[in-house]
């Protein structure tokens, strides 16, 4: 996957932030989605003869990765919080051991 940058003013970033919520969906995946939809709009505005087939399969790909991501970053919060729950169990630990 490839990253690029865009740039959003405060407003409407914020409108895409609530939209996105509201979608259920994180704002890249939002973009990726828009950015998706526009295109088929265009090809088939243009009259280009696969674009519905292109477009869901563009699609269908960005909701396999948004998926992917969302398991992913999952996994990552609940590791982090396991992590903290060790850490704390060795610093009251610690602390019992020196009378604290």
């Amino acid at each position: 996957m490839k990253a690029t940058l865009v740039r959003f003013g405060p407003e409407l970033y914020e409108d895409l932030r609530a939209e996105a919520q509201l979608a259920g969906v994180s704002i890249a995946e939002y973009v990726r989605e828009a950015v998706v939809a526009r295109m088929a709009y265009t090809a088939g505005r243009r009259g280009d003869a696969g674009y519905g087939q292109a477009a869901r399969t563009a699609a269908a790909a960005a909701r396999a990765e948004a998926v992917k991501v969302r398991e992913e970053s999952t996994a990552v919060r609940a590791e982090g919080r396991q992590a903290l729950g060790q850490s704390r169990k060795v610093v009251a630990r610690a602390h019992s051991q020196d009378g604290r």
